[in-house]
């Protein structure tokens, strides 16, 4: 009995002390332009610093691919970072990069296949089927992900 008690108290004193609370910041959604690419992350403030993001990267009309990462808030530059694995099927998968203003949430990406543009804000989500569809036949300059050997 004795050491169930112990156990317990043990237990009770783990769960108090480290508190593992994150607070919703909610869903937030960006255009990776050139292309159709939609990434809509919920993001999870982890402390006064950093974020944790999961998601998902909707390809109008094509597919929609599960995305994850981290970020932070860069106080030297007065900025967002934030870095997610973008997986487009069976075999190709991109590390991201992303600089986010800190006033309007648009920024730029870079990937590690050589890939770059815009990281255009698209507001609170997640977005509707039609939202989506008018982000698909407004882009004009639809490009193919290059992959660098």
């Amino acid at each position: 009995m004795k050491t169930i008690k112990s156990f317990l108290f043990f237990a009770f004193l783990m769960i108090t002390a480290f508190p593992t609370y994150a607070e919703d910041l909610g869903t937030h959604c960006w255009q990776q332009q050139p292309y159709n690419h939609v990434f809509c992350f919920a993001v999870n403030k982890v402390n006064e610093k950093y974020f944790a993001l999961i998601g998902e990267n909707i390809i109008p009309n094509e597919a929609i691919y599960p995305v994850d990462g981290a970020g932070l808030f860069d106080d030297i530059n007065n900025i967002f970072r934030i870095e997610f694995t973008q997986n487009l099927g069976e075999s190709l998968v991109f590390e991201n990069t992303a600089k986010i203003s800190k006033e309007t949430l648009n920024g730029t990406w870079r990937d590690d296949g050589g890939n770059q543009g815009d990281f255009q804000y698209l507001g609170v989500g997640p977005l509707s089927a039609e939202q989506i569809q008018n982000l698909a036949t407004r882009s004009t300059k639809r490009k193919t992900i290059s992959i660098k050997p």
